[in-house]
């Protein structure tokens, strides 16, 4: 038996990293699961959702910007549809946003990271509440960072979307929590295509080059002295150990499940030596 039989569960920006990973392990857990990305729907198959049917497991893909409100809309009725129910929504898409200081930002690029990283958490969860209050359960887990807990120079809105995240969470698990419906954050570790979008983009910042493969070897390279926290003990010659997408899974399925039945409202650290 998985730990999430019988139970319904969306995940948003799932065509790669933390939220393919989860909608992944919700389906080996036993859910049923929809997921959407603004790729092409076929794309997204290709990618994803055969991986999840070669595992045994259920999936709708959709084609969804979830910062629009008639494309979320569509989304949750046509899994209500062919499902039955949401048990569970997993608010992981994100974008990094510009790298630039705010006297050199566009209205356009600011609003376009907030759209994305804040205004699609409250237009799923919108979307989705009816059904959870009806039945007197949920599951919501939002995704923030260890930037919504402090800076990250040069990126003012994506570091204000993610602090955004995490005061979400606390008020609507205050809100929800008589419907006993759970509302959690994960601030995840990296995984490497919005690591190598952040490099990249303060690479450009400085106007410096960027060795996009030079990037990539490094970040899969081993490093047999990293620790949990070893970003402590940096003078110590320890590297950060750090953590991916199957950590921030890990502790998804785990909120998802009734195992957590009494935690609501909460921001957890999910980065290895990230200690906020």
């Amino acid at each position: 038996m998985g730990k999430l039989d019988g139970k319904v569960a969306m995940v948003t920006g799932a065509g790669r990293g933390h939220a393919e990973a989860i909608a992944r392990r919700f389906a080996k857990e036993g859910a049923a699961v929809s997921i959407c990305d603004v790729i092409p729907v076929n794309e997204l198959e290709d990618e994803v959702g055969s991986k999840i049917r070669a595992e045994g497991g259920k999936v709708l893909c959709f084609q969804t910007d979830v910062s629009k409100e008639e494309q979320v809309n569509k989304m949750v009725e046509e899994t209500i549809q062919n499902f039955g129910t949401v048990d569970i929504l997993a608010n992981v898409v994100g974008i990094a946003g510009p790298t630039k200081d705010v006297w050199d930002m566009t209205l356009a690029e600011w609003k376009r990271t907030l759209d994305v990283n804040l205004d699609s958490l409250f237009l799923c969860c919108k979307a989705v509440l009816p059904e959870m209050i009806h039945k007197r359960y949920g599951k919501i887990i939002n995704f923030s960072s260890g930037t919504g807990k402090q800076p990250l120079s040069h990126r003012t809105p994506y570091a204000t979307s993610k602090m955004g995240v995490i005061g979400f969470t606390r008020t609507l698990a205050a809100d929800v929590g008589r419907y006993n419906i759970n509302v959690n954050a994960i601030c995840p570790g990296g995984h490497e295509e919005r690591s190598l979008e952040l490099a990249r983009g303060r690479a450009e910042y400085m106007d410096k080059p960027f060795d996009e493969a030079a990037f990539r070897s490094r970040f899969r390279q081993p490093n047999p002295k990293r620790v949990l926290a070893g970003r402590w003990c940096g003078d110590e010659g320890y590297g950060d150990k750090g953590t991916g997408s199957e950590d921030a899974a890990s502790l998804a399925v785990f909120l998802a499940s009734d195992d957590s039945a009494y935690m609501t409202g909460q921001d957890i650290n999910c980065g290895g030596g990230v200690m906020w």
